[in-house]
């Protein structure tokens, strides 16, 4: 069986309960995955104006979900207040892309068509074809995100309910597993999944040395804007998946690696 990454060894950087798809996808195709978790996910200091959107669910036209975490969060929270999940099938639920409808799909939400871009702009697309004013929207989401797609909706019209379900923080006991890899590994590719794991590489990570130049370490990075935080952050070598999803993000590496041997 063909190895296209073999004696490659590769970063990974997603929360730990996460890593595992990715690195398995990649020691499939013979590369060596080297887990250091860089963010954790935690609940929001506040439920409060989430649980009061949860105990309103029949009255929004849609319910928005772009990421995988948004949704376990936002059910288990569910599950927590005693709401049943049938409640949250009486509107449309949107997802930004595959993973994230079948997260939707597993707890019997039907989910329609997926956006063209699996990112917020794709999915602002799909809402704009269906059309958006006059529509309520639930978006539940991290603390800290992007507030493109909330606004683009209000600027058309709709009503969006902002409610954060998780919040993403800095994995600072992995520094020294982080700086270590640096150090001792012949690390061929960095893996990012989200501009999140971008910052805290780069904060753990310390400065780009010539000892430890990471900036020199090809980036693949699993969407556009991921890749735009590490441009912006001084990577040297940005890969882009295409689609945005972790088998693109696994094809861009392999992609790369059949270019490099020319």
């Amino acid at each position: 069986m063909d190895k296209p990454l073999a004696a490659k060894t590769v970063l990974v950087t997603r929360e730990r309960s996460q890593a595992g798809t990715l690195s398995r996808s990649l020691e499939e195709r013979g590369a060596r995955a080297v887990v250091c978790p860089l963010i954790a996910f935690q609940p929001p200091s506040d439920w409060g104006p989430v649980d009061r959107c949860l105990q309103r669910l029949s009255e929004y036209d849609g319910l928005l979900f772009t990421s995988v975490n948004a949704v376990e969060f936002t059910f288990k929270r569910m599950e927590h207040l005693g709401i049943p999940v049938g409640h949250a099938r009486g509107g449309s639920a949107y997802a930004v892309g595959p993973a994230t409808a079948e997260a939707l799909s597993s707890r019997g939400l039907k989910i329609g068509n997926l956006p063209d871009q699996y990112q917020a702009e794709g999915l602002a697309d799909l809402l704009n074809r269906e059309g958006i004013p006059g529509k309520r929207f639930l978006f539940p989401r991290a603390r800290k995100a992007r507030e493109w797609l909330p606004r683009f909706l209000e600027e058309k019209g709709a009503r969006v309910d902002l409610v954060p379900v998780y919040e993403t923080r800095i994995a600072d006991e992995n520094k020294g597993l982080l700086r270590k890899a640096l150090e001792k590994e012949k690390l061929d590719y960095l893996t990012f999944t989200s501009s999140s794991t971008v910052r805290a590489f780069v904060a753990l990570a310390g400065p780009d040395t010539g000892r430890l130049p990471w900036s020199a370490i090809p980036a693949a990075c699993i969407g556009p804007i991921t890749a735009e935080a590490a441009h912006t952050e001084g990577f040297h070598h940005v890969l882009t998946a295409h689609p945005a999803t972790i088998p693109g993000l696994v094809k861009a590496i392999e992609d790369h690696v059949l270019s490099s041997r020319g």
